[in-house]
């Protein structure tokens, strides 16, 4: 172990083969050579004690999430409405809709069962890096200058690589095997990052403690290709782990992902030279890059081959400041789903892709035959790109720029949408778009009157509640709900839908319309963030009320008390079928709406019949 680690300054310094892990006892006492080949401290077999079970932790999650996931798709309707099949999916749901929040920072906590998941990997990587003894060895000159506690932690770090690579990309397997979508892994991303670094820094300052007792540190840094480049490769991480927190982030999305490249590029790179195919080490890298490869190739297919270049976007600015893009193309998507967006004419803007929801649905066509659809995206601009695409829309009125688009991504499980006749669908802000597809397949589903079909199905119903500050945007937004109506052959509202538009911001009915060209001056420095809405007063934003009866909108001056509204509507329904919630909105929405679903998961728990299934939309992927 000592020679291998004093055999120069190449960057390579070893055979590509691993005749080298063949181990040879230095010392004559043979009891010190059995100490030193014990199960947890043998340094030749640390990849096989401490990463190759890192694999397996993980591998064994991915597993149980996709055996889960099997069971809900496949598992018979006489299954799942057996008392033990609701009972089990209420406990699943309360484990996945209760959170906690803290106020004071704006923010909501990962869902109580990712908690205790958490916890356990916690618990793991604590249990594997503390619990073997020693942390150093009793005589160094014996037992080489690899200290323990440094070795198992630089392999529980290594262990972590492919799997932070594998929950980071759109396209991944384990999407494809849990059939959970890659913004909702974003949070494993994170944490499985966490873990990545901190066993980093476990692997690191033992190594500095050593050489600073025996006086080799210079000496060490000199002639040892180990050191500096395990130096430059933790500055990488560090930034890589730290830039990403959400405040960090959210100052230049843009800068945040051009660095993140170029960040995680180095610290591949100099790990690579660090790990110096040092046992099995080089193999992670190369299923880091199988991963990696696959992701990126199926995206390029999708992105290239499914969807083209040619699609063009017609851009232009609502009334209440939202930019409206839509884009004809024959591609296919369901409620929920997003795509990532690519604008060619911003400029340098034009080298990153957004995610937005699509707020549209496709024109239904058939398996060999795919009609043109309208792909509507209603976007909030901030700053960085959509900044620059409210320039570009307010410059150029109802012009048009090339885009590429890749997806779609995420969204709803259709068969739970469909086996909820009866839906509460909350939205907040910049959600009211996303309202609108669910609108559409709720009047799809509508039977046509005089047919069978109207006695044989259930009654349907659907609430709609969206809470805005913006008083053009509860304009804009029951003038979206009359087209939604009128694209379905409807001139008002049919029975069982019911909409309320809760006005938040009573200090906004006094605005007036802002001077023209407010874009154009607020975005000279084209960074800073287009925080103001393009509105129109208050009698011009509002309908008349004629058309507001017909579309069958309840405007209120008052924030949601969206608890009560749950408990309300859940306990006012018939006990057959399931009432679907669904919700896109700030973190304390998110968190009201959760928690008030997951406490009536209880009531399932204690032998209620009444199911209740949520699907929540967050504004962010982190």
């Amino acid at each position: 172990m000592e020679e291998m680690m004093h055999m120069g300054t190449p960057w390579l310094d070893k055979p590509l083969s691993e005749t080298y892990r063949a181990y040879e006892c230095s010392s004559n006492d043979t009891q010190l050579c059995e100490y030193q080949q014990g199960y947890w401290r043998f340094w030749y077999e640390a990849d096989h004690r401490y990463a190759l079970p890192t694999v397996a932790f993980f591998l064994a999650v991915i597993i149980l999430f996709s055996v889960a996931h099997l069971l809900d798709q496949f598992a018979s309707h006489g299954i799942k409405q057996s008392n033990l099949g609701r009972k089990v999916a209420a406990l699943h749901r309360w484990l996945s809709y209760k959170s906690y929040r803290v106020n004071a920072l704006n923010w909501n906590s990962a869902p109580f069962g990712l908690l205790v998941l958490g916890a356990i990997g916690f618990i793991y990587f604590m249990c594997m890096t503390l619990a073997p003894k020693p942390y150093y060895w009793p005589d160094t000159a014996e037992f080489g200058n690899s200290p323990p506690i440094a070795t198992r932690a630089g392999w529980l770090s290594l262990a972590c690589m492919p799997f932070v690579f594998a929950t980071a990309g759109k396209s991944n397997f384990i999407t494809l095997v849990t059939g959970v979508s890659h913004e909702k892994l974003q949070v494993f991303h994170r944490w499985i990052s966490y873990a990545f670094f901190v066993t980093a820094l476990v692997h690191t300052f033992p190594f500095i403690i050593y050489n600073i007792k025996t006086g080799t540190m210079m000496e060490s840094w000199n002639t040892l290709v180990f050191y500096w480049t395990g130096v430059v490769a933790l500055v990488a991480q560090g930034w890589l782990t730290f830039a990403s927190l959400s405040p960090l982030r959210s100052l230049s999305y843009e800068w945040f992902k051009f660095s993140h490249f170029v960040a995680a590029l180095v610290f591949m790179l100099f790990l690579f030279f660090h790990c110096d195919h040092t046992l099995s080490s080089w193999d992670y890298f190369i299923a880091t890059g199988v991963l990696f490869s696959l992701s990126w190739l199926h995206r390029q297919v999708r992105l290239y081959f499914e969807h083209g270049v040619g699609h063009h976007a017609n851009i232009s600015l609502s009334s209440n400041g939202f930019i409206s893009v839509r884009i004809s193309t024959t591609a296919t998507w369901s409620i929920g789903q997003h795509f990532f967006v690519r604008f060619m004419g911003l400029g340098v803007h034009a080298s990153t892709n957004h995610p937005f929801t699509a707020c549209s649905l496709p024109v239904a066509g058939s398996s060999d035959r795919k009609l043109n659809s309208e792909l509507v995206l209603y976007i909030r601009p901030r700053g960085g790109t959509t900044a620059r695409l409210a320039h570009f829309a307010e410059t150029h009125p109802n012009s048009s720029m090339r885009v590429l688009l890749d997806g779609p991504y995420g969204g709803m499980d259709m068969q739970k949408v469909i086996a909820c006749p009866e839906q509460l669908i909350v939205a907040g802000g910049s959600g009211a778009g996303w309202i609108l597809p669910l609108l559409s397949a709720f009047l799809l589903r509508q039977p046509l009157p005089g047919s069978e079909e109207v006695a044989a199905t259930a009654p349907l119903r659907a609430r709609i509640v969206l809470a805005t500050r913006d008083i053009a945007t509860r304009g804009w937004f029951e003038s979206a709900v009359r087209e939604v109506l009128a694209e379905h052959g409807l001139e008002k509202a049919p029975e069982g839908l019911t909409i309320e538009v809760y006005y938040t911001g009573a200090q906004e009915r006094s605005a007036s319309v802002p001077s023209n060209g407010q874009f154009l001056q607020q975005l000279e420095s084209p960074e800073k963030v287009a925080t103001q809405n393009v509105v129109t007063s208050a009698s011009d934003s509002d309908t008349s009320s004629n058309s507001r009866k017909m579309v069958n909108v309840q405007n209120l001056d008052s924030r949601p008390d969206l608890p009560a509204l749950i408990r309300s509507e859940n306990a006012q329904r018939s006990s057959s079928g399931q009432l679907g919630v669904f919700v896109c909105g700030p973190p304390s929405m998110q968190n009201d709406v959760s928690n008030a679903v997951a406490q009536e998961q209880l009531a399932v728990l204690r032998g209620g019949s009444k199911e209740i299934y949520l699907h929540m939309e967050h504004f962010s992927w982190a």
